[in-house]
């Protein structure tokens, strides 16, 4: 029984912290996730950085969302908005894993675009 148990625990896991992009969020889930906290200060998102905001975006809410929330307030996982972590040191949690966040199955590209929008979050 505690096989099972931890079996089951461990597909849950996995499930909920995303393995990229499988199926897009519903649409009635998108209004909430467009708006990030720049947005709102009248700031865009490309004038912290050198990324794409659009692709990081996109990329955090087939692979992040479930576990980091749409907001990234954090849920399941920790909250990535004002992370204390460098960019790089996100990049490598994305690409490695840490604790229960298994490691993400996305480009090296990708994980650095998505870190260095998750730093100016």
């Amino acid at each position: 029984m505690k096989k099972f148990l931890l079996v089951l625990g461990a597909v849950f896991a996995l499930t909920a912290c995303g393995g990229g992009g499988e199926e897009p969020a519903p649409a009635d889930e998108a209004p909430v996730d467009e708006a990030p906290a720049e947005d709102a200060a009248g700031e865009g998102e490309e004038a912290a950085g050198d990324f794409d905001a659009e692709a990081a975006r996109t990329t955090y809410e087939a692979s992040c969302i479930g576990c980091h929330g749409g907001n990234l307030e954090g849920g399941v996982g920790p909250a990535l908005a004002g992370t204390e972590l460098s960019a790089e040191e996100i990049e490598h949690v994305i690409l490695n894993g840490q604790g229960t966040m298994p490691a993400q199955n996305l480009p090296e590209e990708d994980a650095n675009n998505i870190a260095q929008w998750i730093k100016t979050q």
